[in-house]
């Protein structure tokens, strides 16, 4: 089919600043024909998201995002197609959300002890998956950093003064859990592990479905032209997708910057009849 693809977006039911009906209206007017919800650790947003779609005529492929790592680095593994009653899945994934506010809070407290008195306000379990861009979209709104990227630079981002790591499952206990719950498991932007090594290792070792290639992390055209090659290496079919959020400074900022044609990942919508 024609038009563009979006396999990878977060809404408010997450860390996203857009709700699932405000975004299947930007994916309308930036001309994709498919799109997958993929928020981190939640499937809070799959009904309705499904549903707005629908109203639109676009093409739905439900997901979700774990928040695995692994050797110290962070390693993401998408789950699409997944049942969305299945008790093991919902279970671990409650575990990790309940992990995401206790962090939420160490981070807090440790901006609060800087002297950086930021209030937060946290929504209760069960609506959305906490998660440190709620903190800095606080500090925007209160004035204690411009934008979202530089409250990472300076304060919350990986090795910087309030960081606090967070308990999560390893990628080998995320591809089983997707597995069993009937879904497809595939690598998130590999090129954003930042070890490829590493990578590659996880995708030689764990029972993938696919591999993530059309990623803003691998916007370079060497670094798309790698991931291509080992995906036809490993006969693993292709996915893409902004992982917009709509934070501003963050690209892409807007849905249409990150154009994905549909016939990039054809062969991976094969698996659900699209």
């Amino acid at each position: 089919m024609k038009g563009l693809a979006d396999l990878h977006i977060h809404s408010t039911y997450s860390d996203g600043i857009y709700t699932t009906g405000e975004l299947v209206v930007m994916a309308k007017a930036a001309g994709i024909t498919v799109i997958a919800l993929t928020d981190h650790d939640t499937l809070l947003g799959l009904p309705e998201m499904e549903k707005n779609a629908a109203g639109l005529g676009l093409d739905f492929v439900p997901g979700v995002e774990f928040s695995a790592r692994w050797e110290n680095r962070q390693v993401h593994v998408l789950g699409y197609g997944i049942d969305r009653h299945n008790a093991l899945l919902l279970e671990r994934l409650a575990d990790v959300r309940n992990a995401r506010r206790i962090r939420l809070q160490k981070i807090i407290s440790r901006l609060h002890e800087m002297g950086v008195d930021v209030e937060v306000p946290v929504p209760e379990e069960g609506h959305c998956a906490v998660g440190r861009p709620h903190i800095a979209r606080a500090m925007v709104d209160q004035g204690y950093v411009k934008t979202v990227q530089e409250a990472f630079n300076l304060y919350i981002g990986e090795g910087k003064p309030a960081y606090q790591p967070q308990t999560k499952m390893t990628p080998q206990e995320a591809v089983h859990i997707i597995h069993q719950a009937g879904g497809l498991a595939v690598q998130a932007h590999p090129e954003e592990i930042g070890d490829r090594e590493l990578a590659l290792h996880l995708l030689d070792t764990l029972h993938y479905d696919g591999i993530e290639v059309y990623h803003p992390s691998a916007k370079d055209p060497a670094a798309r032209d790698y991931w291509l090659r080992i995906a036809a290496e490993r006969r693993l079919p292709v996915t893409g997708g902004s992982d917009f959020h709509g934070n501003e400074g963050r690209f892409p900022e807007k849905l249409e910057e990150w154009p994905v044609p549909r016939e990039k990942v054809q062969d991976f919508l094969r698996r659900f009849g699209l």
